[in-house]
């Protein structure tokens, strides 16, 4: 009676881990900065930011990702980022400074997302502090218009320059 038991806990646990593992779009084969499962930008669009951030990647030793997908499933959407992320293995291995964007557009039933996941190895240049005022600057405000292009453009600029050493957090914070 006991291994049957163990049995149907092991059966279980294994097919909730599966289960957990299908709320996450698989990694791009080949692989993409830019992924949109949902049509929010234009192929232009993807393009411009694809190109925009292979050559930031192919510059830097830091890799900027943006995903945009039609649900979180459940998850609340730093969750849902920081495990994409490791999923992903975005950035470098064992430097762990990658950086995603995630954005989950508004729908008839459901509230718009948006969260910038930083690596541990780039939160003394973009801590999680600056990492949500860029959502609320450059992202939030051109969203409301419908400038998602814009607004991601603006975004990953930002990002690029705050892991360049451009400028600071704390310059940016001032702005």
């Amino acid at each position: 009676m006991g291994k049957k038991i163990l049995l149907v806990l092991f059966l279980t646990t294994l097919s909730l881990t599966f289960l957990a593992g299908q709320d996450f779009p698989a990694r791009p084969n080949p692989p993409r900065l830019v992924n949109d499962y949902t049509g929010f930008l234009k192929k232009g669009e993807q393009a411009a930011l694809e190109q925009k951030l292979v050559q930031f990647n192919n510059e830097t030793s830091t890799q900027i990702t943006l995903v945009i997908v039609p649900s979180l499933n459940g998850y609340d959407k730093s969750d849902y980022a920081f495990r994409l992320a490791e999923q992903w293995g975005i950035g470098q291995k064992g430097k762990d400074n990658g950086i995603l964007i995630l954005v989950k557009p508004e729908t008839p039933s459901e509230k718009g997302e948006v969260f910038i996941a930083t690596g541990y190895g780039l939160e003394s240049v973009v801590p999680d502090a600056i990492a949500k005022r860029i959502v609320e600057v450059e992202l939030l405000p051109n969203f409301r218009k419908g400038n998602y292009y814009k607004g991601l453009d603006d975004a990953t600029n930002t990002l690029v320059s705050l892991t360049r050493g451009e400028f600071t957090a704390e310059d940016y914070a001032k702005t």
